[in-house]
Formats: structure tokens, sequence, C-alpha cells
């Protein structure tokens, strides 16, 4: 064979050669093109896929959100609707109390109204009656002061009340006062003031504010009292007993007790000086009940025995001068001191009685008691003379200030 042949059958070859690559070339690039389509296409469905669960997953979230707000709100408007109707309620059930309140003020006006015009037309008829029994021409107190006030009813009688018209408890006290509407004895509370009284309770630091005042000082400006306030209670009719305290006990500090022969002069009294001023002070007077000056007055004290001292819960009264009123006490002195020499040899006694001790320890002490009572004694009797001797002098007084009263009576 030829050059020409081999050089042909050459040529044929890479020219097969040629077009073989070519197709395979054209036919990978095909096939490339295609998967990278499809590729594409699955990459995207894959994003549109994902994209779709995100949007249904915040759909979802929205959708909850959405009811949790929709169920908040609902709950906000129920509960402005419960607070809105809570309000109504409290406003009208307030116009409603407002309502009853003005109708009960008004029923409570009209009742004190009507209750005052009562009150008005009853004293009229009491102060009626009151002139009337005072006039003369009633015999019979006003029934409206028969009535006696108590303030426990259920309770029993306090027996310092009950004797003396006085208690340290006062209204507190937990059992009964009976106050009468009337009565002849009148009762002025601290009507007496003085310094030797109201300084009684002395002071841890004032202790020696005393040391210069006497009891004959506070005895003295006694009388001065006893005659200035005897002469403007005789005005209305005649006194049967007239009582001082000295007691230092704030509930008994210068009460003073009239006792009227006469329930009508009594009345006439209290009409009178009720809420009257005297020395600066204003004098309040209340009708009270002493059954017995005798159980009223401290007995020890009359003796200068009562081992209280002027506490004592009983009425420890100053003497009266020239020994006036003094007849209605029951007091006996010589029946007194028979009985007290009769119980000497069983005195009160404060504490445990103690062991017996020898016979020359008890004579010894029975010589000293003995001495303390001669000493007493002469004390006394100088007190009584200081007495005795202001009592000359107030007796010239009183009898020409009772002549200048029986010359204005007549």
């Amino acid at each position: 064979m030829g050059r020409h042949a081999e050089w042909r059958r050459n040529a044929k070859k890479q020219r097969r050669k040629r077009i073989r690559t070519l197709q395979a070339t054209e036919r990978e690039k095909k096939f490339s093109t295609e998967w990278y389509v499809k590729q594409q296409e699955i990459e995207e469905q894959l994003i549109l896929e994902q994209i779709n669960k995100q949007n249904e997953e915040e759909n979802k979230k929205w959708i909850e959100a959405e009811k949790i707000a929709i169920a908040q709100w609902k709950r906000l408007q129920e509960e402005k609707e419960r607070a809105t109707q809570k309000q109504l309620e409290q406003e009208a059930k307030m116009k409603l109390e407002y309502e009853l309140e003005q109708e009960r003020k008004k029923k409570e006006e009209e009742r004190i109204k009507a209750s005052e015009e009562e009150q008005k037309r009853k004293h009229k008829m009491f102060m009626d009656h009151l002139d009337k029994f005072l006039s003369g021409d009633s015999v019979e107190p006003p029934p409206e002061l028969k009535v006696v006030r108590e303030t426990r009813s259920d309770a029993e009688l306090c027996p310092f009340f009950t004797k003396t018209s006085c208690c340290r408890f006062g209204d507190q006290c937990s059992r009964n006062h009976q106050y009468p509407g009337i009565s002849r004895v009148l009762l002025a509370s601290n009507f007496y003031i003085h310094f030797g009284l109201s300084n009684a309770d002395i002071n841890e630091y004032d202790t020696d504010i005393m040391l210069e005042y006497e009891d004959s000082e506070t005895y003295k400006e006694f009388k001065e009292f006893f005659y200035d306030v005897l002469v403007e209670f005789e005005k209305f009719g005649r006194i049967v007993q007239f009582k001082v305290c000295n007691n230092y006990e704030k509930h008994l500090r210068g009460n003073t007790y009239i006792e009227f022969a006469e329930l009508r002069c009594a009345v006439a009294a209290y009409r009178a000086l009720h809420t009257r001023w005297y020395g600066g002070r204003q004098l309040s007077l209340q009708f009270c009940n002493i059954n017995s000056w005798s159980n009223a007055i401290c007995g020890l004290q009359l003796r200068r025995r009562c081992p209280k001292g002027r506490a004592c819960n009983f009425l420890h009264v100053f003497r009266n001068p020239n020994n006036l009123f003094n007849h209605n006490q029951n007091y006996n002195p010589e029946r007194e001191k028979e009985r007290s020499s009769r119980s000497s040899a069983r005195s009160w006694r404060w504490s445990e009685s103690p062991e017996r001790e020898p016979l020359k320890r008890v004579s010894s002490r029975r010589d000293e008691s003995s001495e303390r009572r001669h000493r007493r004694s002469r004390h006394r009797d100088r007190e009584d003379d200081d007495y005795d001797d202001d009592d000359d002098d107030d007796d010239r007084y009183y009898r020409r200030t009772s002549s200048r009263r029986s010359s204005h009576r007549r």
C-alpha cells in the first residue's frame, strides 16, 4: 500500500477521533447541564420546603400568641367590667348609705327636738312644782325629785358610799352607789381648800415644804371659812349639822356636809347656791344621805387614835368652833374612856402577835407606853387650850353675827 493510503487512513482515524471527542464533550456537557439544573431544582425545592415549614411554625406561633393576646384582652375586659360593676355597686351602696344616714340624722334631729321640747315641758312643770313647794303652796316635793339614781342596780351597796356618800373609786366602783333626788343633807365636794390639805402628799424632793406650817394655822383659817359659809347657808333655814372634812384623800378632802332641819330649806339652798362662785371656784352641790353621823365619822379620829391618819376613808372632820352642831354625833367621851380602859389589854394590833417575853421587859414596855401616853395627853391639852382661846374670840364674833341675822330676819 502506498503512503497516501496510509495518510488517508490516519486522517480518517483522527477525524473520527475528533468527532468522538466532540460528541463525548457535547454529551458530557449536556449531561452536566441537566444535573446542575436538577440539583438547582432540588435545592430550590428544599429551600421552599424549609421556608414553608418555617412559615407554618411562625404562623402557629402567631396564632398561639394571638390566642393568648385575645385571652388577656378578654380577661382585662372582664376585670374592667367587674371593676366598673363593683364601682357602680359601691356608688349605689354609698348613695343608699348616705340616704339612710340622712334619713337617720333627720329622725335623730326630730327625736332630739321632740326630746328637748319634752324636757322643756317637764322642766317647766318641774320648776312650777318646785316653786310651789318652795313657796309653801305645796306640802309634798315634786315627784320628779323622789327618784333614786343607781350606778349598778344589780350589785351590792358600797359600804363606804352608804355611810359617807363618797367613794374613792367614784362611779367606776364595782358596787352600787345610790344618789337621792333630794334630801335634807347637801354635800359640797372639795369645798374647803387649804395649803395644809392640798399639799398633804409631800413630794420626795420637797420633804421640808410643810415644816414651817402647823395644823393650828389650818384650823384658824377653817374657822374663818366656817363662819363665812355658815352665815350664807343659814339664810335658807335652820341647820342641824355642819361638818367639814380634813382628810388627805382627794375624794374626801375639804368635803362640806350641811344638814338642814327641813327638806324645803335644803332644796332652796341647792337652787340658790349650786354653780355659784366662792373664792374663785365654782360651787358644786349635790344631795346625799347620811343615815348616821356616828357611822360616817371615824370614831378613832375623835380619840386621835386612827392608825390610817388622814388617809382614812371615813370622815375626819374639823372640830366646829364652840362645839357647834356636835349634839348629833352620839359621842360620849366618858363611855369611850371606860371602853378604852376595859379594852386596853386587847388593843388593836396591825400585825401578828409577838411571842411572850420576860416580865421585866414587859414592865419596861408598859412604862414606855404610859410615858408616851402622858406626853401625848399633854400635847393634846396644849392644843385644846389653843383651840379654846380661839373659840372664845370666835364665840363673841358668832354671837354678834347671829344677833345681826336674827334682827335681819325679824
